[in-house]
């Protein structure tokens, strides 16, 4: 999404109450900062393109951002040093334009205080994020630009500190009474987008209402909306736009920066694990497929006829004959004759003994191959069944998990004398409806889990219809009414299709009994077999709004 500097004016209209708040904590990653407020508030800055800007976040999204970052970048630590503990003087848009001024003051003793300016350059792909002094001298940035890069300005450590090109055209107090569709179009302090928008409009009413931004206050009933891909505010609906139902420009700022990064980044991590889990699916099919050929297109017992053969008749064998033409009585009593290849340098007992040798180890070979095929093939069934519940992974908690069972999640390597930490569990999901627990597998091995060390014989066991997918179990711990009931046993039924093969669609049938009419079996979709069952038609998507309904009933 892209956005124009009137965005920016909400935006440092909406932190004006973080003004004369301390940073108590800086962390940071890959394209962003997050400063922890004196009033626990988490202010984030962005520089990543297509994410960039400032919004306040959650801790656990700070979390989830810090669990997903591969290095630290300078600026963190940087910022760590210089504003850590100082104080928000002000938060200030610079030119009118799409770069916000965060000037903070730190006392370092005896009635002296330094100050310090963090300038964010919300640009798109050119965003930055610079340290400066009170002087305007570059401290450090995120991006370092240097003069064979861009021949209009350099963002170097120890250098003054320039600002980026200034948008040519008329301030908003330059037009006329009545301006023309050319000069709004050019007017300073709003994005191309918006001006052409507002150009339909008569040119009074046009003025009038551009004229309600860069003022002391943000006037009431400003719309935000969506022209495209471009997102503005208007204090009326725009020709074309699409009205976007958000309270307030923290929440339209949040959309812009921290639901933009963690979706990028999920979704990049869900692609990823998705290739892998389909390499080793391909992996074990050619696997499969060697041991299929090998178990078919050899006969081990056309060795061992052809070793009695010579063995019986060696008479019949000239000695330094390649081919034997061998007559001999079949288990029928007939008589037949066969030719057989051989070894014209060696004897006859030799080149019998060869078939014998030669038997006995593809026999050998393809009863290794006969169990060996087995495994795989109920390989290839958890990593199927494993793809489909990845595939509809939407959360680090679920992907981590899943990466976890394949040996690539982050792990801390332990130190020498640590004591063991406990087993880690089968990845798998809980969820609280208040009056029911809810237990989902997120692998082959979180589904045995859920289904045969969590679940007790009268809880509910779930599961799409003929696909691979989740198990998902439903204990209720306190008495129900029949819409309750009926409401747990959708919530659970749209898990199931959610967390299997091809969730994304519309509707799907879903399988529910009692656990105790769920057996392990090999073999089968999902790794067992169940009776007296019913089934349900589940929307996919049912349980997301049923999971913030229950958290806003528990709260």
């Amino acid at each position: 999404m892209s956005f124009g500097p009137e965005l920016i004016w909400l935006c440092c209209m909406d932190l004006k109450n973080l003004e004369g708040k301390s940073v108590r904590r800086v962390d940071g990653g890959d394209g962003w900062v997050a400063l922890t407020m004196s009033n626990k508030e988490l202010l984030l800055l962005s520089w990543k393109a297509q994410a960039c800007g400032a919004a306040r976040i959650s801790e656990s999204e700070k979390r989830e951002l810090a669990s997903m970052a591969s290095q630290t970048p300078p600026i963190v630590n940087a910022l760590k040093k210089n504003i850590k503990d100082a104080e928000l003087v002000s938060a200030e848009q610079m030119r009118r334009d799409r770069i916000l001024r965060f000037s903070f003051r730190k006392t370092v003793g005896a009635g002296f205080s330094s100050v310090r300016h963090v300038v964010l350059e919300a640009m798109d792909r050119y965003a930055n994020l610079v340290l400066t002094d009170e002087g305007g001298t570059v401290l450090e940035a995120a991006k370092h630009v240097h003069p064979e890069e861009n021949r209009f300005r350099s963002v170097l450590p120890a250098q003054p500190y320039v600002l980026p090109p200034a948008f040519e055209g008329p301030s908003l107090e330059e037009l006329p009474a009545l301006p023309s569709p050319e000069g709004l179009a050019k007017t300073a302090g709003f994005g191309r987008p918006l001006l052409e928008a507002v150009s339909s409009l008569s040119p009074e009413t046009a003025r009038r209402f551009l004229f309600c931004f860069y003022r002391d206050v943000v006037p009431e009933g400003m719309l935000f909306q969506k022209l495209g891909k471009y997102v503005t505010a208007f204090p009326a609906p725009l020709r074309g736009a699409e009205i976007i139902d958000h309270a307030s420009a923290g929440d339209v700022w949040r959309d812009i920066t921290i639901t933009s990064m963690l979706g990028v980044s999920l979704a990049s991590r869900r692609k990823a694990l998705c290739d892998r889990i389909a390499r080793e699916i391909k992996r074990r099919e050619r696997q499969r497929d060697d041991i299929m050929r090998l178990l078919t297109e050899e006969d081990p017992g056309k060795y061992r006829h052809w070793g009695e053969i010579v063995v019986s008749n060696r008479h019949q064998i000239k000695p330094g004959a390649s081919c034997a033409e061998i007559e001999f009585w079949d288990e029928s009593g007939a008589l037949r004759k066969e030719a057989v290849k051989l070894d014209r340098s060696k004897t006859a007992a030799w080149n019998a003994d060869m078939f014998f040798a030669r038997y006995r180890k593809i026999s050998a070979a393809q009863k290794r191959a006969s169990l060996l095929l087995g495994k795989v093939e109920s390989e290839l069934r958890e990593l199927d069944e494993l793809l489909a519940i990845a595939s509809a992974s939407s959360g680090d908690f679920e992907l981590s998990s899943i990466e976890s069972e394949l040996g690539i999640g982050k792990r801390r390597p332990e130190s020498r004398g640590a004591k063991k930490t406990a087993e880690h569990l089968p990845p798998h999901r809980r969820f609280d409806l208040g009056f029911a627990l809810v237990f989902v597998g997120l692998s082959s091995k979180g589904n045995r889990y859920v289904t045969f060390r969590l679940s007790g014989a009268d809880d509910l066991w779930f599961h799409a219809q003929g696909v691979p997918g989740s198990h998902v179990v439903l204990r209720y711990t306190a008495a129900l009414s029949p819409e309750e009931e009926e409401e747990a046993v959708m919530f659970c039924a749209s898990l199931a299709a959610h967390y299997s093969k091809g969730g994304g669609d519309d509707a799907r049938r879903v399988d529910y009994t009692l656990r105790k009419h769920v057996s392990p079996i090999k073999g089968m979709e999902a790794g067992v077999t169940y009776r007296n069952f019913r089934s349900v038609t589940a929307d996919p998507k049912h349980w997301r709004l049923k999971d913030r309904d229950f958290a806003r009933n528990q709260a």
